[in-house]
């Protein structure tokens, strides 16, 4: 099967530090400014994730976020090459996740600058036709099909999403931002080992594609706009790029990341 990805990030307008981290086919990046980057992969399975290291966690937030968003994914690669008993129907399994936490938390929790450093995560391994999906907090993943079809595949973990969940309100009703505080993350803390884990499996056809992203992307511009701005003529690079202008001209606010990958026909 033929993939073709494109990726990006940013710091942003605002930050001075990207907490952002993302891996494409076991190669991981964080770089302040990551131009948009496209290749084709032929292969019969590829990891992709996006790690957003939490601004208000750790002692010293100078450097905690962006440690922690690179150590689960340095983790988590290294824990699916290492143990692929783990597997769950030959994909990335929660036991996977569960160890990227203690070796966060081992990694991280001793030092009194870092500990309690945090970070999302969300994930897609694709093997030939399918892909798992999962994901802690809120950084996303969508797949949409050739005809501009989407569906969020990921969960977010916030206190208004707990709320919905648990019948206590509508997703249409408007709440204040603290609504939106995230209540699972992976944390560097053995004591927060209790967390979260969505995972789904997915089919993917012929001309669908993946994205991947932080809320720096989803946040900034909204979910809305996202599908209104897909294109299915365009190529995925192009495309990565209609969102990430449209995120710059609405201010940028966050670290953003971005992750597209189409299954050719």
């Amino acid at each position: 099967m033929m993939l073709t990805l494109a990726y990006t990030m940013h710091r942003g307008k605002v930050c001075r530090q990207q907490q952002d981290c993302i891996l494409i086919d076991g190669t991981i990046h964080q770089a302040p400014v990551l131009p948009i980057t496209a290749l084709s992969l032929a292969g019969d399975e590829v990891l992709l994730a996006v790690a957003d290291g939490v601004a208000a966690s750790g002692g010293d937030r100078r450097i905690a976020p962006q440690q922690a968003s690179r150590i689960v994914l340095e983790e988590l690669l290294k824990s699916v090459r290492e143990h692929r008993d783990w597997l769950q129907d030959g994909f990335v399994a929660n036991r996977h996740v569960r160890h990227v936490q203690a070796r966060l938390a081992e990694c991280l929790a001793n030092h009194r600058k870092t500990y309690g450093a945090a970070s999302t995560l969300a994930v897609a391994h694709v093997r030939g036709q399918h892909s798992a999906i999962l994901n802690v907090g809120d950084s996303r993943v969508y797949q949409v099909n050739q005809e501009g079809r989407w569906r969020r595949l990921s969960k977010d973990h916030t206190v208004l999403q707990g709320m919905i969940d648990r019948g206590e309100t509508s997703p249409d009703t408007e709440y204040a931002s603290m609504y939106g505080a995230l209540a699972h993350v992976l944390c560097a803390d053995p004591e927060e080992s209790d967390f979260a884990i969505h995972r789904m499996l997915v089919t993917l056809e012929p001309g669908d594609t993946l994205v991947l992203c932080s809320d720096g992307i989803h946040d900034e511009i909204g979910e809305a706009m996202m599908w209104e701005l897909f294109d299915p003529l365009l190529d995925v690079a192009a495309q990565t790029k209609v969102w990430r202008d449209a995120v710059w001209r609405h201010g940028a606010g966050d670290n953003l990341s971005l992750v597209a990958v189409t299954v050719e026909l």
